[in-house]
């Protein structure tokens, strides 16, 4: 294909640079060589600002879909606003176990609440995910000893043989009042 350009393939992932991400559809999925024994396949393409902030896909498969965005650390700025005298706290859990936990209740219960949106793929990417949870660094937020945000990061090394760092979960509580929630983001995402 004109537009695709293969730029990987290994026993875990294949991957095309794609022209543009409005190429992206079901269609050409199931045109790309990606056998079955392979878990991922993977679409590079240049960076874009989607309308309204919201990326909308035309993958509609039974597919566990993600995107994920890289920039270098120190251009990454923190999202939210900074509340003097927040009633937020964060810290380390105090073991795997509490990670664990707080992971299992916030992005497991998001699994169950959207059940129709998530298939038998969502559900065996979410046990492969924390099967391997002693190697993610979790930091938690809590409001009166009360669990009201997670962000969580994975270091590991790309595909071309550079470290990075990936967000893998970030969840805040949206019954938080607006103010404190923006707090949660900041200090999450700082």
């Amino acid at each position: 294909m004109k537009h695709l350009e293969r730029m990987f393939k290994s026993e875990d992932i294949v991957m095309y640079h794609a022209r543009d991400f409005s190429l992206v559809t079901d269609k050409l999925v199931e045109s790309v060589e990606w056998p079955k024994s392979v878990a991922m396949l993977s679409f590079n393409f240049k960076p874009f600002a989607p309308s309204g902030g919201v990326v909308k896909h035309k993958v509609k498969g039974d597919y566990v879909v993600r995107y994920m965005y890289g920039g270098k650390a120190n251009s990454l700025r923190p999202v939210g606003r900074e509340m003097k005298n927040s009633p937020i706290v964060m810290r380390p859990p105090r073991n795997v176990k509490e990670a664990v936990a707080v992971t299992k209740a916030t992005l497991g219960k998001k699994a169950t609440t959207e059940a129709p949106l998530r298939g038998p793929a969502f559900r065996k990417e979410l046990r492969r995910y924390m099967a391997s949870f002693k190697k993610v660094r979790t930091m938690l937020l809590l409001k009166n000893d009360k669990y009201v945000g997670i962000a969580s990061l994975l270091d590991h090394v790309r595909i071309d043989g550079k470290k990075c760092s990936t967000l893998t979960w970030l969840w805040t509580d949206n019954r938080l009042p607006r103010a404190e929630r923006s707090d949660a983001l900041y200090k999450a995402t700082k």
